[in-house]
């Protein structure tokens, strides 16, 4: 028999890297999308493709000859994305658009034409990785919060529509120790106000303490084994548990005033 087909957004770094590999281990042959496929060699089971998400009228002809040359996959895991990191007055028109692609209208994109197919043959599970930040707004990455939570709103439309295939689960990672942000635009620091330098200290932190790319592809891979449609939260206790009960429990006024004091928003 053939192995299960995974296929992957962003797969050549951090948590989808993470993904590749536990997914290879579990039998399932990973394809990685990304704009740099040559950043991870061709391994048994594991085939890295090059698509650049920005690029959202190239994606149904790409989905058109993957199913063609591969068959539709077992499971879709929208995970690609970026940040951008400006105070609002500063904020580049491309990169509002850059965002507002990467991180929402290619993974709507990508189910539009992978969802019906995985329907039709009664198959699949399509995880689409928004973030805490639907919850709790990380300062000066509007578009980021804004892209993530489309995203998050847009899963939980799915679930409704798709009632058996495929699952669709929404997991909100909090955050994960990788090179996400190396990898944001971001304002020039000279630049910045003492709200923004505080908080942009502050997300340093809170990355270099958070869990690894592989604890959060194993927190992952356990939302895809309870095989239903569901919303889920990631990263450590604090982010998966203690701050989702507070968002529940604690007026919005009150998540706004708690948010500003952690980043040390002051002036």
């Amino acid at each position: 028999m053939s192995s299960p087909i995974a296929l992957i957004t962003g797969g050549s770094t951090g948590i989808g890297l993470a993904l590749s590999e536990l997914l290879k281990q579990k039998g399932y042959h990973v394809y990685s999308v990304s704009r740099n496929p040559d950043r991870v060699p061709v391994s048994d089971c594991f085939t890295p493709l090059k698509l650049n998400l920005l690029e959202t009228d190239k994606i149904s002809d790409f989905v058109e000859s993957f199913c063609t040359v591969h068959g539709v996959p077992d499971i879709l895991i929208n995970n690609a994305g970026c940040g951008a990191f400006f105070e609002w007055d500063q904020f580049p028109i491309h990169e509002i658009n850059s965002q507002i692609n990467l991180l929402f209208t290619a993974p709507a994109i990508l189910c539009r034409y992978f969802a019906p197919r995985m329907s039709k043959e009664q198959k699949g599970t399509i995880l689409n990785l928004s973030s805490l930040a639907t919850l709790y707004p990380l300062p000066f990455m509007p578009m980021y919060n804004a892209g993530k939570s489309a995203l998050s709103s847009f899963t939980q439309s799915m679930m409704l529509e798709y009632s058996h295939h495929p699952k669709f689960i929404d997991f909100r990672m909090g955050d994960v120790r990788t090179e996400f942000n190396q990898a944001a635009s971001k304002q020039e620091e000279i630049n910045l106000s003492e709200n923004a330098t505080h908080a942009w200290k502050q997300i340093e932190k809170q990355l270099s303490e958070s869990i690894s790319p592989q604890v959060a592809a194993n927190q992952i891979w356990g939302s895809i084994l309870r095989g239903k449609s569901t919303t889920c939260h990631g990263g450590t206790f604090f982010h998966a548990s203690m701050l989702v009960w507070f968002a529940k429990v604690l007026p919005k006024n009150w998540s706004t005033k708690l948010i500003k004091w952690w980043y040390r928003m002051f002036s």
